[in-house]
């Protein structure tokens, strides 16, 4: 063999070696038997990651150890997780979720958003008028009394709520959902943290922004799923 085919086949190993390694199926979509569809927006679907600036913020602000070991995981992480991390983004009526993968573990949550743009299926208008001329004229004082004593809408419970997540992450947060970006602030180990998702140019991106740190904020950019 030549120095050169060498070279190939080790970098092959390394890829796939890095890629199934770390590969952990996908779980089933959270909405799958969604009966309330709402208009899609960019970031619904899934994505994989491309590439991560900065991520040695992420590191430090949740890295317990430092020295050598420490900076061979700065090196090591973002080439992993280029290769094997997913991010699933659902929608279903007034309700979100999130799926992401870190290496093999999976963390999945759901939350309660404001009411979305429902899509609802637009009668024929002939035969809507004649099922109101159709109405009782009691029926129709019902109807107004009704809706003369709209009670407030209930405040919206923006907490995360975890269906799967790795027993030794200690998170808590809450998200909103405006102007199709989601804003997401919480605690994750002890620390106090910002993150940004929106849509940029063809790609995802979340922005991570911890409390405190000296090194700025962590992009992680998404491409669409093949």
């Amino acid at each position: 063999m030549s120095r050169w085919f060498l070279i190939f086949l080790s970098s092959l190993l390394i890829v796939l070696g890095a890629r199934y390694g770390t590969y952990s199926p996908l779980p089933s979509a959270v909405f799958s038997d969604c009966e309330t569809p709402v208009t899609e927006t960019k970031l619904q679907g899934l994505w994989e990651l491309d590439r991560i600036d900065n991520y040695e913020a992420f590191h430090e602000a949740l890295a317990e150890d430092s020295g050598f070991l420490s900076y061979l995981e700065v090196l090591a992480y973002p080439f992993i997780l280029e290769r094997s991390q997913l991010y699933r983004i659902e929608q279903c009526g007034s309700n979100i979720a999130l799926s992401v993968n870190y290496l093999k573990t999976w963390l999945v949550a759901t939350a309660e958003i404001e009411e979305p743009d429902i899509r609802v299926e637009m009668k024929d208008f002939t035969t809507e008028l004649k099922e109101t001329l159709e109405e009782t004229f009691e029926d129709v004082l019902t109807d107004v009394k009704d809706a003369l004593s709209i009670e407030a809408k209930p405040k919206v419970n923006k907490a995360l709520k975890f269906l799967r997540k790795p027993d030794n992450l200690n998170l808590i947060a809450e998200l909103t959902f405006s102007d199709e970006e989601i804003t997401i602030y919480g605690t994750l180990n002890g620390k106090n943290y910002k993150e940004k998702i929106y849509y940029d140019a063809g790609e995802l991106v979340r922005e991570i922004a911890f409390v405190d740190s000296t090194l700025g904020s962590t992009d992680f950019i998404y491409r669409r799923y093949p």
